[in-house]
C-alpha cells in the first residue's frame, strides 16, 4: 500500500503522468485487502483487482509506437486489395487515393481503441467461461490482436468504396460513427466465431482420442 502511496506522490507533483497516477490504486487496493483480509481474500480478489489495468491509460509514446505501423500495415492491404480488383488506387504512406479523392487513414482508424476493449471483454470471456481450458484461453487471447486488425479493414475498405461512390462528404457525418460500431461489432463476433471453432476442434480432438482408446487392444 505504501509503495503505490509513493508511486501516486510522485506522479501527482510530476503532473501529466496520468498513466502512472491511475496505475497506483491497484497497489493501493491490494495492500488493503492484504491489511484488512490477508492473502485468502486476495487470492479471491486477484481477477478482479488485475481486471482494473484496463482502466489505467495507456501512455502516449506507446500508443504512437503502435498506432503508426497499425495505420501504414491497414493502408496497405486495403490499397492492394482495392489494386488486384480494378480500382484506381494509388497511397502514400497513410494517405489513401482512390479516384480523384484523398483519404487519410487516421488514428482512429487504426484499431487501438478496438483493441484494448476487445482485449478487456476477451480476457473477462476467457475467465468466466474457459477458465478451465488453459490453453483455449491462451489461443483466445492471442486471436484478438489479428481479429481486431481483420475488422478495421473491413472498416477502412468500407469508408474508402463509400468515399469513391457517395463522396468523402458522407465520411464526416453519423455514417463514420456507425462504421466504428460495426468494426466492434464484428471484431466481437470474430472473437466467439473464433471460441466456437476452438470448442469444435477440442470435440473433435476429444472424440478422436476416444475412438483410439477403444481400438486399442486389452
Amino acid at each position: 500500500m505504501l509503495g503505490g502511496l509513493v508511486i501516486l506522490y510522485l506522479a501527482r507533483i510530476q503532473q501529466g503522468l496520468v498513466t502512472f497516477e491511475t496505475f497506483s490504486l491497484i497497489p493501493v487496493i491490494v495492500g488493503c485487502v492484504l491489511i484488512a483480509a490477508g492473502w485468502p481474500a486476495l487470492r479471491v480478489l486477484a481477477f478482479p483487482i488485475g481486471f482494473l489495468i484496463f482502466a489505467v491509460p495507456m501512455p502516449d509514446w506507446l500508443i504512437d509506437a503502435a498506432t503508426v505501423p497499425l495505420k501504414v500495415f491497414i493502408s496497405n492491404v486495403v490499397t492492394n486489395v482495392l489494386y488486384a480488383t480494378g480500382f484506381p488506387v494509388a497511397q502514400n504512406g497513410v494517405m489513401i487515393m482512390i479516384g480523384t479523392y484523398q483519404l487519410l487513414v487516421k488514428d482512429a482508424c487504426s484499431g487501438m481503441n478496438s483493441i484494448f476493449a476487445l482485449s478487456a471483454i476477451g480476457v473477462f470471456y476467457a475467465y468466466a467461461f474457459r477458465w478451465q481450458q488453459k490453453i483455449r484461453s491462451l489461443l483466445l487471447l492471442a486471436a484478438i490482436i489479428p481479429i481486431t486488425i481483420i475488422a478495421n479493414f473491413f472498416r477502412v475498405f468500407a469508408l474508402v468504396m463509400i468515399a469513391y461512390y457517395l463522396g468523402p462528404d458522407m465520411l464526416d457525418g453519423i455514417l463514420h460513427d456507425l462504421t466504428g460500431i460495426g468494426l466492434f461489432v464484428i471484431a466481437v463476433i470474430l472473437l466467439f466465431l473464433f471460441d466456437a471453432f476452438l470448442g469444435l476442434c477440442y470435440a473433435l480432438a476429444r472424440r478422436f482420442r476416444n475412438r483410439t482408446a477403444l481400438a486399442k487392444p486389452a
